[in-house]
């Protein structure tokens, strides 16, 4: 994967398991942190996740852990101040 083309068609989140909360992250932080730079790692726990290093709009340091799934949507699991 190229991650420096890669651009996010769509993003998914469980509500019903709300998993940024107890990390103080919102959702949209977790969104913000695709589109302002980032690294990208595999998920050493779980092959099908990765972790994105990012920051959000206002300068938050944030990982982020999700799954790529077809056409290009991401499903945010997790996530926590880096």
């Amino acid at each position: 994967m190229d991650w420096s083309r890669f651009i996010p068609s769509d993003f998914e989140y469980d509500w019903e398991k709300d998993k940024l909360a107890k990390h103080r992250v919102s959702f949209e932080e977790a969104v913000e942190t695709f589109f302002n730079g980032y690294e990208v790692r595999r998920n050493k726990r779980f092959r099908d996740r990765y972790q994105l290093i990012g920051r959000t709009n206002g300068g938050r340091g944030l990982k982020i852990v999700f799954q790529l799934k077809p056409r290009n949507v991401v499903r945010i699991i997790t996530g926590w101040e880096a």
